[in-house]
C-alpha cells in the first residue's frame, strides 16, 4: 500500500510573481486616480464659485435685506458678503473654501481688485472679468462674469 503524501503550499516564486503583478497594477492605476482626483477638485471648486456668484446675483436681484451682495476672492476661498466693503471678521459672510490642491490663480476684473459686486435690482456688475482657479502644475479653469452679471465657465 502506497501512501501518497501531498504537501500543498505556496512557493516563494509564486509569491514574488503575485507581488510583481500587484506592483504593476498599482503603478498603472495610481497616477490615473491622482489625476482624476485633481480634475474633480478643480471642477468642484469651479462649481462652488459659480454657485456663489449666482447666489450673490440672485440675492441682489431680489433686493434681499434691501441691499446688494458681492463675492470676494482669496487665495484659498471665495466669500459671499453683504454690500461692497469686504470684512473678514463679519459673521454673516459665507465662506466657501477651495478643495485641495486648488488655489486662486488670478482675478482680472474691471476696476481691479479681488471682488465682484452686483447692482441692486438690475443684477449687472461694473466688475466684469475672469477668475482663474487651478493647481500648481498648470491645470486650470476660467470663470467669466459678464457686465450683465451672467456667470459662465470654460
Amino acid at each position: 500500500m502506497k501512501i501518497l503524501s501531498s504537501q500543498r503550499g505556496i512557493s516563494a516564486i509564486e509569491i514574488l510573481i503575485v507581488i510583481f503583478v500587484l506592483g504593476i497594477i498599482i503603478a498603472t492605476t495610481v497616477p490615473a486616480l491622482v489625476s482624476f482626483r485633481k480634475n474633480q477638485s478643480i471642477q468642484n471648486t469651479t462649481n462652488s464659485i459659480v454657485s456663489l456668484l449666482q447666489e450673490a446675483r440672485t440675492k441682489t436681484l431680489a433686493s434681499y435685506n434691501n441691499t446688494f451682495y458681492s463675492v470676494y476672492f482669496d487665495t484659498n476661498s471665495a466669500v459671499l458678503f453683504t454690500g461692497g466693503t469686504y470684512s473678514a471678521v463679519d459673521t454673516s459672510n459665507k465662506v466657501v473654501p477651495y478643495e485641495t490642491p486648488v488655489t486662486l490663480q488670478s482675478v482680472t476684473v474691471a476696476g481691479g481688485g479681488s471682488k465682484v459686486s452686483f447692482d441692486r435690482l438690475k443684477g449687472t456688475t461694473s466688475q466684469s472679468g475672469t477668475i482663474v482657479v487651478g493647481t500648481a502644475d498648470g491645470v486650470s479653469k476660467t470663470i467669466t462674469v459678464s457686465s450683465s452679471g451672467v456667470v459662465s465657465r470654460n
